[in-house]
């Protein structure tokens, strides 16, 4: 007999389950959300970023990211200036107090891997990370 997989909801329910439990280790231990240190994130890798870039890249519509920037501003966390190219943008940038932030938040993260993938060959692990690739490729397109 077939075993019948509910993947929607077993997706639904461990995203956010790992979302909480992060959440909670990283407003504890940094004083930072997960959402803001994965800004963060995106914003060291990139040097400089738009507010409609980070907003496109975090899937996150223009008003959250207006806030997630004040909550990083006032946290003295990024840099927000206006565009050269266009002066009705906004340009953000890591300070080195969210280089600092960043760092410890790295480590946080390796160790939230390090749990995930505990139990599982690297083989499975290429399964699963195929498959959430997956998952990503063919639902963007329908949305």
């Amino acid at each position: 007999m077939t075993k019948k997989r509910r993947l929607i909801y077993q997706i639904n329910m461990a995203r956010h389950v790992m979302m909480k439990a992060m959440d909670s280790v990283c407003i504890n231990e940094l004083d930072t959300s997960v959402v803001q240190l994965t800004a963060l994130m995106v914003l060291n890798e990139q040097k400089s970023c738009q507010m409609k870039d980070l907003a496109h890249t975090l899937m996150l519509d223009k008003s959250a990211v207006t806030s997630l920037a004040r909550r990083l501003q006032d946290k003295g966390l990024i840099e927000k200036m206006v565009s050269d190219q266009d002066s009705r943008a906004s340009v953000l940038t890591l300070t080195l107090k969210g280089r600092q932030k960043l760092q410890g938040g790295l480590s946080l993260l390796h160790d939230a891997n390090k749990i995930m993938n505990e139990g599982f060959s690297e083989s499975e692990l290429d399964t699963v990370s195929k498959y959430l690739d997956h998952l990503t490729d063919v639902f963007s397109k329908r949305s």
